[in-house]
């Protein structure tokens, strides 16, 4: 069906109004002036493109993971043991040039003659050279940003000039030179976006630049524009910069209480100055944190259970916490953020408590750090309160479990504990007492928990406060009120700023090349897979739509943790091993690491879905037996016991858990106890059942017996009275012949 148009005016009227315009001045053609278009005022249009530009905003926050580039070339290996001319390893000298013996060592040659430079390396390729210089020539090469990135056990060298088929030069050089001869592989980096990533991890890598937002991720463009528009937007609102109000900011009290390790930190003072605080501009790594905080949004949403009482949501948000994270000790991990913890599934103490409150702060409840008293020349412990009215009620991340009270099925209040030291003395081990006495949490002091600094600014509270509905964030609390809350709770004596966020960002800016390293190194495959990173931001959404309310006819996505599913499984992020065995050795354990990742995670998503039988066949699979996956073996075994237990095989489950080592064996042994004692009040449950139902049978069988009897004792009675009865008739009676 066409649709309805205005008739059109003949061809030659048409021409004589244009003619007639082109001569003289004349109302228009319909015979009357059009009335001039009314513009808005000024501040009503900006106020217009402020709403438009922050609806886009928010469009784009929702749709992050779909912004993911996944298109991505890895580098070529160009040159190595199968493309030498014999076949056989490609072993390089490091020596000075003879005509420049005061120059640093950047001359390679291959005394075999097997390497083929001269046709297969160009000026710009990568040397991964598989030697240690000395420490100090390492240093220098870090600090003049000469190495891009030292992953595993090589290190990479630019191609600076081909010489010939079995010498090169290197861009800068060591120090001194290396005469024993090193296994090297010349490798091309042939996609743009890999050349990127590679220089922007090298930056990093070898001189801390940017110090915070370094990370290649495949959705780096979009946050990068988000930061762009964020930005926009404070300017037509008139909330940063010259034109902003710095009096609409007030300095919350409780920064005051910060000690003076942080307060005198010149590297944090630029971050915790008031004008940038009052009328700073967003920065690129705070717009990762608060794609961080929409990943807690969303996990606390489904995470939470079934169950609306805000004990039962903090059960809930803790118990996912700890399934999530793998704890580590503080050496063994870099400064991370609330995101690179959820990210990589790894955190300290410190960070699994900060991760929970942070849940908890998505859903509207308060959890403080609290610290308790140690002996004479030893820490505290760390646990952590969920305010409930007017208690606190208490969890310790370190074992991964609430604290239980006096009520069954309750977890206790700090008030509890302080006055009744037997609540503690349930999670004692024969030999090692829990770390905790109702002594030690007297005269408690809250510890309020933040994202981080940013979140005390003023432009992170302006944005939230325009959030509403499905995307309502929680991301700048007010610190003030809460800390007012917080000293009418029991058994608190004071409240104080948790240190953990600010101390977290001044490691951050001074990290050393061994954190940065590590850091590096944990997020390639997330840079090098960008599947592996899109299957895992989809795994924290974790949107389920029904095809009735779906959003697009186009949209493919009713379910994240089904494409989440898809992500992970794909053969180049699971490469099976035939695949694995023909990749250069670095290449190799970055897709390891990838492969044993995306198979963890898929546990992951099937326990959080209660398919605890398939769970256990991804946490079973040959991929978790690699080596790469041995930094995540007691959590690989954690989540196999909890599945097993869902599975009613406690028995079982507490074996596994007895066998985890390391920070999470204490907690993995509480666990273990309970299961037993599930196991055995089951056993003894069934045991009475069994014997009430045997009872039972016993009584009906008698019962059945007795009735039987006496309907055959009925039966024989009338029986007899019918054989009496025939008696009678068949005697004849007197008289009768």
């Amino acid at each position: 069906m066409k649709s309805a148009r205005s008739p059109r005016p003949p061809f030659s009227f048409a021409l004589a109004c244009l003619s007639a315009g082109a001569l003289l001045t004349v109302p228009a053609c319909d015979g009357g002036r059009r009335p001039a278009a009314k513009r808005p005022a000024a501040g009503v249009a900006s106020q217009r493109d402020a709403r438009g530009l922050f609806n886009s905003i928010r469009s784009q926050l929702r749709t992050l993971p779909e912004r993911s580039q996944l298109e991505l070339t890895p580098p070529v290996v160009v040159l190595d043991s199968r493309s030498s001319t014999d076949g056989e390893e490609i072993q390089g000298l490091l020596r000075r040039r003879p005509e420049a013996p005061n120059e640093p060592a950047n001359l390679i040659t291959v005394p075999r003659r097997n390497a083929r430079f001269r046709s297969a390396v160009q000026p710009g390729d990568i040397v991964k050279y598989y030697g240690v210089p000395d420490r100090d020539t390492l240093d220098r090469l870090r600090e003049t940003g000469d190495v891009d990135i030292a992953t595993f056990e090589s290190i990479d060298l630019v191609v600076a000039q081909v010489l010939g088929d079995d010498a090169l030069l290197i861009v800068g050089g060591f120090a001194q030179e290396d005469v024993a001869p090193r296994k090297i592989e010349v490798w091309r980096i042939v996609d743009e976006r890999m050349d990127e990533i590679q220089r922007e991890m090298g930056a990093y890598f070898s001189r801390r630049e940017p110090p915070l937002a370094w990370h290649p991720s495949p959705d780096e463009a979009s946050l990068k524009q988000l930061t762009e528009r964020l930005n926009q937007w404070l300017r037509q609102v008139g909330a940063a910069g010259k034109r902003a109000d710095a009096s609409q900011w007030k300095r919350p009290a409780l920064l005051g209480a910060l000690p003076a390790s942080i307060a005198e930190n010149e590297a944090l003072a630029p971050y915790l100055a008031d004008d940038e605080l009052a009328t700073g501009y967003f920065r690129l790594y705070e717009s990762r944190l608060i794609q961080g905080a929409t990943w807690r949004r969303d996990v606390a949403r489904w995470a939470r259970g079934s169950d609306a009482a805000p004990m039962a949501v903090a059960g809930s948000l803790f118990d996912w916490t700890v399934r999530n994270l793998q704890l580590v000790e503080p050496t063994q991990s870099p400064p991370r953020w609330q995101w690179e913890l959820m990210l990589h599934g790894q955190a300290t103490v410190a960070g699994r408590a900060w991760l929970f409150a942070g849940l908890c702060e998505q859903q509207n409840l308060t959890a403080v750090v609290v610290n308790t008293a140690g002996e004479a020349g030893e820490g505290g412990r760390l646990l952590v309160g969920v305010v409930d009215g007017d208690q606190l009620r208490m969890f310790d991340p370190a074992i991964g479990l609430p604290i239980p009270g006096a009520e069954s099925g309750s977890i206790a209040t700090l008030a509890e504990l302080q006055a009744d030291d037997s609540l503690l003395r349930q999670f004692d081990l024969d030999g090692q007492p829990y770390p905790v006495t109702a002594e030690s949490l007297k005269s408690a002091t809250a510890a309020v928990v933040i994202g981080s600094p940013f979140a005390l600014s003023q432009r992170a509270g302006e944005f939230t406060r325009r959030l509403t509905g499905e995307d309502a964030l929680t991301l700048a609390p007010d610190l003030d009120a809460t800390a007012d809350r917080l000293r009418g709770v029991a058994g608190i004596e004071g409240v104080t700023l948790w240190t953990e966020p600010f101390e977290t960002l001044a490691d951050k800016l001074a990290a050393k090349p061994s954190e940065r390293q590590q850091a590096v190194r944990d997020f390639l495959p997330f840079a090098w897979r960008p599947m592996l990173w899109r299957g895992r931001l989809q795994q924290f959404r974790g949107v389920h739509e029904e095809a009735a309310v779906k959003r697009d006819a186009l949209d493919e996505t009713l379910d994240d943790h089904q494409a989440a599913q898809r992500y992970y499984m794909n053969r180049n992020v699971r490469p099976p091993d035939d695949r694995l065995s023909t990749v250069p050795e670095d290449k190799r354990d970055i897709y390891r690491s990838t492969r044993t990742l995306a198979t963890l995670f898929l546990a992951e998503l099937r326990l959080d879905d209660g398919a605890d039988a398939v769970a256990i066949d991804w946490l079973e699979n040959s991929a978790l037996d690699d080596s790469s996956a041995d930094p995540y073996r007691p959590l690989i075994q954690d989540l196999k016991a909890r599945a097993l237990a869902r599975l009613g095989e406690k028995e079982k489950a507490a074996d596994v858990l007895d066998s985890i080592e390391g920070p999470m064996a204490y907690g993995a042994k509480l666990l273990a106890r309970q299961y037993r004692e599930a196991a055995t009040e089951e056993e003894t449950t069934e045991e009475e059942t069994t014997e009430e139902e045997t009872t039972e049978e016993e009584t009906t069988e008698e019962e059945t017996t007795e009735e039987e009897t006496t309907e055959e004792e009925t039966t024989e009675e009338e029986t007899t009275a019918d054989d009496d009865a025939a008696g009678d008739e068949d005697e004849p009676t007197a008289g009768e012949p």
